[in-house]
């Protein structure tokens, strides 16, 4: 059973108590990412979760990391494009622990001016890392000229320009824009006696904060197709994404666009993998996905191949996205992947950190939360006719665009065959 209220400072709380496990995961989720930035805060979703890490007017850095680490505990942040988590998984008998560190966090960090300055050359050597990993920062790329002009289009790093020349009075003016209590949800999952645990987030989450009403938000529906690009990069291998337009989260025809991708290139059974890694062995990553936000999403290809073998990879691409939409699939193969999804899901829910999660990220999505009978009953009520219309609403009539990164020898002159 999932319990759900408010407190009197306007805090959303989630709770689900799982008896059957010995741990427990405490989150706190801002309803707040990259996309709430500025052009002139680019990165600073992001470094203020560093910064919450490194000291409070209570505990040093060292001593946070050290108090979880002791009790054999896991202690981590991420920073997404439309929502900033802080979570520690722990024994349950320290989940008292747990939202002691995570509140003196959310309500005392300092902001150090010398935590700051070292803070932002760690990031600024994250970002170098970051673009040392092609099959990493392709997605970046992808996501920057495929969202151009869209506020999801930047990446969640920032630049090493606009890193190095934050500010402490600059950072905290973001943090105070969005970290207070009608912001945030804790969300918890795991071991836990309901009343118990309302009274330790009563004894550590009840302090109100003011609120600033400067958020910065912004919607953009319209977004021009990207076409071809090709950035040039010194790699063994040629990294490329295909791409159109795909759909937004909370889209009716998301679970029909789950079974999509899944047979797409899902898994090691799926259409792209068969052909271009099993059958042409041109590959050995192959596969699709459907990164979806509030108001669009993006579908994508990812695939890493030879400069010899690239044309021939995306022509086999385009080609697998044609045969689907031209000739569909067979029952067999959407009972397959119907099973694959819930056979996934069976096993995410055994993670109280999954769970954890979703009671977060459903609330912020719906407002409610889905047991795994009613997800997987929508799952079992995808047909054939709902694949198919989904599979027009993607490729009918559509140009796949592309970004590549690597070498080629003529990069605008490839004769890419990308109309679907």
């Amino acid at each position: 059973m999932i319990l759900k209220y408010t407190q009197t400072n306007g805090l959303t709380v989630l709770l689900e108590p799982i008896e059957s496990s010995a741990s427990v995961s405490v989150g706190i989720w801002l309803k707040a990412g990259s996309r709430n930035e500025t052009k002139e805060e680019y990165g600073y979703a992001h470094l203020v979760e560093h910064m919450l890490f490194k000291g409070t007017s209570q505990r040093s850095a060292k001593e946070l990391a050290r108090l979880v680490d002791r009790v054999g505990g896991q202690h981590n942040a991420a920073t997404n494009r439309e929502y900033t988590c802080y979570y520690i998984s722990i024994s349950s008998e320290h989940l008292e622990l747990a939202l002691s560190i995570l509140s003196d966090m959310y309500y005392n960090s300092l902001f150090d001016s010398e935590e700051l300055e070292k803070e932002k050359n760690v990031v600024i050597e994250e970002i170098k890392m970051y673009e040392d990993t092609p099959d990493e920062y392709i997605h970046d790329i992808f996501m920057e000229k495929m969202q151009s002009g869209h506020p999801l289009s930047h990446s969640i790093l920032g630049t090493r320009e606009g890193i190095s020349k934050t500010t402490r009075e600059r950072l905290t003016g973001f943090f105070t824009k969005h970290y207070f209590p009608e912001n945030t949800i804790v969300s918890i999952a795991g071991k836990l006696v309901p009343e118990e645990a309302k009274a330790m987030l009563s004894k550590y989450f009840e302090k109100k904060i003011q609120r600033n009403d400067n958020i910065h938000t912004e919607d953009v529906s319209e977004v021009p197709p990207m076409g071809e690009v090709h950035i040039e990069k010194d790699l063994e291998q040629t990294h490329f994404i295909m791409g159109l337009p795909g759909l937004k989260r909370n889209d009716a025809d998301r679970w029909p666009m789950l079974a999509l991708s899944t047979i797409l290139g899902g898994s090691m059974s799926s259409k792209l993998f068969q052909r271009i890694r099993e059958d042409e062995g041109l590959c050995y990553s192959v596969y699709s996905f459907n990164s979806s936000f509030s108001d669009v999403g993006t579908f994508g290809i990812y695939c890493a191949t030879s400069q010899e073998n690239f044309k021939k990879s995306v022509n086999i691409v385009a080609e697998e996205c044609r045969k689907m939409l031209n000739n569909g699939i067979t029952e067999e193969e959407l009972n397959d992947a119907k099973t694959f999804l819930k056979g996934n899901l069976a096993l995410s829910f055994e993670s109280n950190e999954v769970r954890m999660s979703q009671l977060a990220k459903n609330e912020i999505v719906y407002g409610k939360y889905f047991t795994f009978d009613e997800i997987a009953n929508q799952i079992n009520s995808v047909t054939n006719e709902d694949f198919m219309r989904v599979c027009g609403r993607l490729f009918a009539n559509k140009r796949m665009s592309i970004i590549s990164l690597g070498k080629l020898k003529n990069p605008d002159k490839e004769n890419l065959e990308l109309q679907l």
